[in-house]
């Protein structure tokens, strides 16, 4: 079953990583300025975010299968908006503005309910390996996507082609779903989420007071000890909304192959993401955490660097290693750290802190792009990953071992 929902959630992501490198680059080659093809591609995550929590809680009370197949008919509607006739990069924005608020909802919709379901199809012991795997799938998305989609759009700047390719690979997602129905493990109502006794010192709402029921507001859930991670998710991935929305076309007219970066980045995130989990079960998360941040920072020094193909590949490389050591225990933290009741809101705001984190990236940091650059941009962002190193310490949460988990599982609740 784990296997079906990520040959699925691989296919329905394609409705988003389809235009991850072909939108900007074509919308560059119609002539449209740096700075609003980063409002334009920043669309979607701005919408990302209310979406994240409209969806959370649709989540918690309709379960993640039928979100799936809301996320992935917004998905249809992002990709056929930009094959109406008339539709051309060099033309009206509001085809490209109702594309990208779809694809923001889709993306809101469809990981969260896709990781929802994981600690309902795998072992509590194997609940890292279990979400590493999901978030390999989605990772393998953007492994294949980027230089598929340009090597679609070809020497032209319509999206016509990819939009055709994007929206054939999310109806075989669907109907993966469909075919042959998933079955779930019964939801358990589970009084206490599973948090570490070691993380009892960083106050109310963790181990010691263990509250019952996470607070909701219209729907949506909320866990004080949830704040950590999503902090840490914020300022980390603030670096990528610049490179997805400045990189592919600086790339180009470098005669840079950008498409080749993102290769890089998903092949190594695909390779730590596994291995990560089975590490977050059984160490430290915060060592992985740090390391990975680490790996980030030199990243970003090579991308202030004159853009040549090996420097892209060696960058890509650093950045997707990151993202494989640093998301991959935090998403298993937010597990821990939340019920079957309100999974759904944990990794939905996961998914508004990404949205978050990329609307800075590229919408919030347009001023700085017009004015110093995509170096002066993008150096930025370490400050990002500094601050999230200092969260990353002072959370007691992320410093539990494996064995002080299991001890705290075995003693009695109430």
């Amino acid at each position: 079953m784990l296997v079906r929902l990520a040959v699925a959630l691989f296919a329905l992501q394609s409705g988003f990583h389809g235009f991850t490198a072909s939108l900007p680059v074509a919308l560059a080659r119609a002539g449209v300025r740096d700075e609003e093809i980063g409002v334009i591609v920043g669309l979607a995550a701005l919408v990302q975010v209310p979406a994240a929590f409209a969806g959370g809680a649709l989540v918690d009370r309709f379960g993640g299968l039928r979100l799936l197949g809301v996320g992935a008919v917004a998905y249809l509607i992002g990709a056929g908006v930009l094959l109406l006739p008339g539709v051309e990069p060099a033309g009206d924005r509001l085809p490209f503005v109702v594309a990208r608020i779809s694809q923001g909802i889709g993306l809101a919709l469809t990981l969260p309910s896709a990781l929802s379901l994981v600690p309902r199809l795998v072992a509590a012991d194997r609940r890292g390996f279990g979400l590493a795997f999901i978030g390999s799938a989605h990772n393998l998305t953007l492994v294949a996507m980027p230089p598929l989609s340009l090597a679609v759009l070809g020497e032209g700047s319509s999206l016509g082609s990819v939009s055709v390719l994007v929206v054939g690979i999310v109806v075989v997602g669907i109907l993966v779903l469909l075919l042959r129905p998933v079955r779930l493990r019964p939801a358990v109502e589970a009084e206490h989420p599973e948090i570490p006794a070691s993380s009892a010192a960083s106050g109310p709402g963790l181990a010691g007071s263990r509250p019952a029921l996470a607070s909701r507001w219209l729907g949506f859930a909320f866990r004080r000890e949830w704040t950590p991670p999503l902090v840490i998710t914020l300022l980390y991935v603030a670096h990528w909304g610049v490179v997805t929305a400045y990189l592919p076309q600086r790339a180009e007219l470098a005669g840079a192959n950008v498409g080749l970066f993102f290769v890089a980045d998903g092949l190594a995130v695909l390779a730590l993401r596994i291995p990560s989990g089975w590490l977050a079960d059984r160490i430290q998360p915060r060592w992985l955490v740090l390391t990975g941040l680490f790996a980030t920072g030199v990243a970003i020094g090579l991308l202030v660097l004159p853009p040549a193909t090996p420097v892209l590949v060696l960058a890509g490389a650093l950045t997707g290693g990151g993202a494989g050591l640093v998301l991959t225990p935090l998403l298993v933290e937010i597990s821990r750290r939340s019920t079957d009741a309100d999974r759904g809101s944990a990794f939905a705001l996961i998914s508004a802190a990404l949205a978050v984190a990329l609307v800075v990236g590229s919408i919030g940091t347009a001023p700085i792009i017009a004015s110093a650059g995509f170096e002066a941009t993008i150096l930025v962002t370490i400050v990002g990953l500094v601050a999230a190193t200092v969260v990353a310490l002072a959370d007691p949460g992320l410093a539990a071992s494996a064995a002080s988990r299991e001890r705290d599982a075995s003693l009695p609740r109430g």
